[in-house]
């Protein structure tokens, strides 16, 4: 009974994980791919299974959902290496016995026994235990080297009185173990020394143990002499690190011994020639970071690797953009690895900007003025409409009736104007004003500059304009002395950025563009009035990649309406009575930013040359409109420096 239950819960369990496993039959063996996604990892084991054909016990306190993704098609022995791997990451194993394999935590793994029999070859993640022989090393003294490569939930122990290792780990993990033990179980007569040097650089003493011990050390020993005796240098710690018999040992002691002395001139001083870097700004650098140096070397008691009490000095010629630097070997090998990463050619960036204003500006204005006046009696009576918003106003109008004048047309429309003086005195005038006015302007600027990485830059096109700050015309005295002050300032367009290439190639950019200009005249204003448009920001922006600043649309729309109460309402005969002014104003701002990133000469050369060609264009089409001949084959932008024939005219 119990036996059917189980067979038919595989059943159900294989049904339901039919959608997530294809099975490919080939010619000559069975393959599967395994796709689980939050499956219950008994029924993964269910699973296995049945592909592998192996009986599994699995311990209660196996639980957890697993996920398994197989592009590839595998075998019966891969697939079974798989379900090791996803057991291994979910923290449990599996242990083969000579009947079934047992599902447990990887805690208990070491205690049970495993039985290898049933596997043509032992599976990588298959948990192992293994005796490793050791020969000529001490295998106590081994355990401690070997333990930080053992799992947690493995094992590792020494056997003094066979002098061997027992390692339980899987499989690949102990044959990387008996690699390395196989590489440190050398013959005791061949041992490697570690000498902490004093006063001289490792650097420099390698260099003078090869010149005075060639044949042990493979100058002209050969292959052979190189493998049996080395010396190493560990610059970090100022250490040597000898490897041989004790023969070769105790010469290099005695060699060391004698070539470990203060220096006489207590350091060297060097003369480093800068390429790019700026040898004040280095300079700075060098002393922040040596000098940390030289308090973790005075710090350590000559136990480190720097020698106790060093110095490190460092000055700047800026003359000759260079460095001099003075202090021990091993700090000068320092600086002199930090000025090689520094002294290295910046980037440049061209920042092209385009700043587009677009407006757009309409106006109607009618009106109608009336005016009737009486000259008879003693004084003079007028009536009449006036309206100041449209054309001219009624003191014009009458002016010209008793003057009998002609009314001066407004600018921009027509004017239509009558009146008459009769032999009484009653004067009369109709004044008719109809205006309409457009204008539409399209200002394109595109100013471009070339900067270095991180480095700020500014551009200027525009005018000098006088701006009245004071004036006087009495001085403390009573004596006239007039006088005007004023302050000069730049109109026109301003563009400053800072550009920083990171090491993807995105730009960032801290912007700040202006642009201004000269209004026209106010009424009533005492000064020059300027339109101001500014932008500040940091953007991102990929290399050669175009994006907008910001812009501004700006929509005004006026209507000034006057007219005669109640004579204004009538219908048609108000509008003899009324005045009508309408104005619209649209503008659109909108500033654009395309930085590229130029690294070496080549991309400098190119842009140069590209913006040459725009210049030449320029210049070729206006010699096509003045009908002057052009040259057959156009200039290289170095000709502008030779004779002056690619110059534009």
């Amino acid at each position: 009974m119990y036996n059917h239950k189980t067979n038919l819960l595989r059943a159900i369990v294989l049904l339901v994980l039919l959608p997530f496993m294809s099975m490919a039959h080939g010619q000559e063996a069975e393959t599967w791919r395994l796709n689980l996604k939050d499956a219950d990892i008994r029924a993964f084991v269910t699973q296995v299974a049945d592909i592998t054909g192996y009986s599994f016990v699995v311990d209660p306190r196996v639980k957890g959902k697993v996920t398994v993704l197989s592009s590839a098609p595998m075998n019966k022995d891969e697939i079974y290496d798989l379900f090791l791997a996803v057991l291994n990451v979910h923290g449990f194993t599996a242990i083969p016995g000579e009947e079934v394999i047992k599902v447990v935590q990887q805690v208990d793994a070491k205690q049970s026994a495993e039985s290898l029999e049933r596997f043509p070859e032992t599976p990588s993640e298959q948990l192992i235990t293994r005796v490793i022989q050791i020969d000529n090393a001490n295998a106590l003294e081994l355990v401690p080297i070997l333990r930080p490569l053992v799992a947690k939930y493995g094992h590792l122990a020494g056997v003094a009185a066979a002098n061997a290792l027992i390692i339980s780990d899987h499989s690949s993990n102990i044959r990387r173990i008996e690699q390395i033990v196989r590489e440190l179980d050398s013959p005791s007569k061949y041992e490697v020394e570690v000498i902490q040097l004093q006063e001289a650089w490792v650097g420099d003493m390698v260099t003078l143990l090869q010149e005075l011990a060639p044949d042990e050390l493979g100058r002209a020993g050969g292959d052979n002499a190189a493998r049996k005796y080395s010396v190493t240098a560990d610059e970090r710690s100022n250490r040597l690190i000898l490897r041989g018999d004790e023969t070769f040992r105790d010469k290099m002691r005695g060699l060391i011994r004698q070539l470990d002395q203060p220096s006489a001139t207590g350091g060297t001083t060097k003369v480093l020639r800068l390429k790019h870097a700026d040898a004040k700004n280095l300079t700075e650098i060098l002393k922040g970071v040596m000098g940390e140096l030289v308090k973790e070397g005075t710090g350590s008691g000559g136990t480190g690797g720097a020698k106790p009490q060093s110095s490190f000095a460092v000055f700047a010629d800026e003359g000759l953009n260079a460095l001099v630097v003075r202090g021990e070997p091993s700090l000068m090998q320092e600086a002199e690895q930090i000025v090689a990463a520094l002294d290295v050619r910046r980037a440049q960036v061209m920042i092209e900007a385009a700043i587009v204003e677009i407006s757009d500006e309409l106006g109607q204005d009618l009106g109608v003025q009336v005016a009737v006046a009486d000259e008879s009696g003693e004084s003079t009576p007028v009536i009449g409409s006036n309206f100041g918003n449209v054309g001219r106003s009624l003191g014009e109008v009458l002016s010209a009736i008793l003057t009998g004048s002609a009314i001066t047309p407004a600018t921009g429309g027509i004017t239509v104007g009558a009146g008459q003086r009769n032999e009484n005195g009653v004067s009369w005038g109709i004044l008719l004003q109809a205006l309409s006015t457009s204008a539409a302007a399209n200002l394109l600027s595109t100013p471009s500059i070339i900067t270095l990485d991180n480095q700020e830059s500014e551009i200027i096109v525009g005018q000098n304009v006088p701006f009245r700050t004071g004036q006087s015309t009495v001085t403390g005295d009573g004596t006239t002395n007039p006088f005007t002050t004023i302050e000069r300032r730049d109109i026109g367009l301003t563009l400053k950025v800072t550009p920083t290439i990171s090491a993807d190639g995105l730009v960032r950019l801290v912007v700040e563009q202006t642009t201004e200009s000269v209004a026209d005249s106010i009424e009533n204003a005492s000064d020059i009035v300027t339109n101001k448009r500014e932008i500040k920001t940091t953007v991102l922006a990929d290399d050669g990649e175009t994006i907008v600043l910001g812009g501004l649309t700006r929509d005004d729309y006026q209507v000034n309406k006057s007219k005669v109460p109640l004579l204004g309402d009538i219908p048609f005969i108000g509008r003899l009575f009324s005045s009508e002014s309408e104005r619209r104003v649209k503008r659109n701002l909108l500033v654009f930013l395309r930085p590229k990133i130029m690294l070496g000469k080549e991309e400098a050369v190119a842009a140069t040359s590209d913006k040459f060609n725009q210049l030449w264009d320029v210049n070729l089409n206006i010699r096509e409109k003045l009908g002057i001949p052009t040259e057959e084959q156009r200039p290289t932008v170095d000709a502008l420096f030779e004779d002056g024939s690619a110059r534009v005219q």
